[in-house]
């Protein structure tokens, strides 16, 4: 249950830009998928200059978490589900993506700490499985790929 306190607490101040919190908790961080920091930019290097300018480009943002499931192998947090993030860039449209993410935690001097995580928001379906129209490997008549790795 700390784990998934600590997912609801990094989603809380994602959702009100509690940029302290964030840094604590993603400090040591990396990760891949949507909208992932680059060891360049990173937390850790850029502080909250970082966030300060992701923040500003934005008229609005929201991040709502809407499942998580957690488990605890020794000190080491693994959490995974949805989460919903809308947000509006100055002078465009808003935009809306649900987020599949996974996180590796482990406990830190100021509670879990993200080390490692995947944010995911291509299509799925409500299994949480890719759509079989993403995945099919079409015959090499039709011309699809032969599915060699070689190619």
């Amino acid at each position: 249950e700390d784990v998934a306190e600590a997912v609801r607490a990094w989603c809380t101040a994602w959702h009100t830009r509690d940029m302290q919190t964030i840094m604590a908790m993603e400090a040591r961080a990396v990760g891949f998928g949507f909208r992932p920091f680059t060891r360049r930019d990173h937390l850790a290097n850029a502080g909250d200059r970082q966030l300060e300018r992701f923040f500003n480009q934005k008229a609005s943002y929201s991040l709502v978490l809407e499942a998580c499931e957690t488990t605890v192998v020794g000190d080491v947090g693994l959490a995974w589900g949805t989460y919903l993030e809308t947000w509006q860039d100055q002078g465009h449209p808003p935009e809306q993506a649900r987020v599949r993410f996974s996180k590796v935690l482990t406990r830190g001097e100021s509670g879990w700490e993200v080390v490692l995580y995947h944010r995911d928001i291509q299509p799925f379906t409500a299994e949480g499985r890719y759509p079989r129209e993403l995945t099919v490997v079409a015959p090499a008549h039709e011309g699809g790929r032969s599915g060699s790795l070689e190619e």
